[in-house]
């Protein structure tokens, strides 16, 4: 596939419960949205979308030279508001880049959708149907907190479950401890595979959990995880996470 078949979409409503309009709180010299935008355009992985259902936050993309287009307020999630956006344009591969991860690293976003460029050897599918990515895990007090999203993954980057509690079980007898990862809210799709998991309704797994990906393992889509050590995993959740990115900003220079 070439560049040109790959679509970035970075969801980004303001009403968010916990903060609302966090996407365009000031971090630095730019909003949380112009970092993630920026993130995304350095990676070249094709034209770069801001999908919102507010004028004010696709105001704010277009003051900084982003391509914004607006959805319906309706959406479910972040995912049916990217389905919305690309919908508009022809893409083989779409990647769900969130708007609250202002350090994404591009190369992070690279090697996502590279999973899905792979073609296993005799086949003319992609290695999967969504690709994601995770870091490793070593910090007890992130393994316990439950608003960080552990992954548990096969040997070959197969995802096999996600949870908000500590998976797998950090330790046997003999010393030796399992790989522990955390998982980064962004997703790559094909078409197809976007469009099948959005026809889904919310699963079991699901609703217990307040993770999407789970629905799609529940109907038997195939996820697979890109290893991307070296990101910082600060999602601007709630106010504190904004000074906390500020603090992180405050560090690097």
């Amino acid at each position: 596939m070439s560049q040109s078949d790959c679509l970035v979409v970075i969801p980004a409503r303001w009403a968010s419960v916990r903060f609302p309009g966090k996407v365009l709180a000031p971090l630095g010299p730019r909003s949380v949205l112009e970092w993630v935008w920026r993130s995304a355009k350095a990676a070249d992985l094709g034209p770069v979308l801001v999908a919102t259902d507010d004028e004010r936050v696709a105001a704010a993309a277009r003051r900084f030279g982003g391509d914004a287009v607006m959805t319906r307020s309706s959406c479910a999630s972040g995912t049916d508001r990217v389905r919305e956006a690309a919908s508009r344009r022809k893409a083989k591969l779409i990647l769900n880049c969130q708007g609250d991860l202002p350090f994404i690293k591009p190369r992070t976003l690279r090697r996502v959708v590279d999973i899905l460029r792979r073609r296993p050897s005799g086949r003319r599918t992609p290695a999967a149907d969504i690709a994601t990515a995770v870091i490793p895990l070593f910090e007890r007090r992130r393994l316990e907190n439950p608003n960080v999203v552990k992954a548990a993954l096969a040997e070959d980057g197969r995802a096999l479950y996600f949870s908000r509690s500590p998976i797998p079980y950090p330790g046997r007898a003999d010393g030796a401890f399992p790989p522990l990862y955390e998982h980064l809210g962004i997703y790559a799709f094909t078409k197809k595979s976007l469009d099948r998991f959005t026809a889904l309704k919310p699963s079991r797994l699901e609703r217990a959990e307040r993770l999407e990906q789970l629905r799609a393992l529940e109907a038997g889509m195939t996820i697979r995880a890109a290893l991307a050590p070296g990101e910082t995993p600060i999602a601007i959740d709630v106010p504190a996470d904004l000074a906390k990115a500020r603090r992180h900003l405050e560090r690097k220079r």
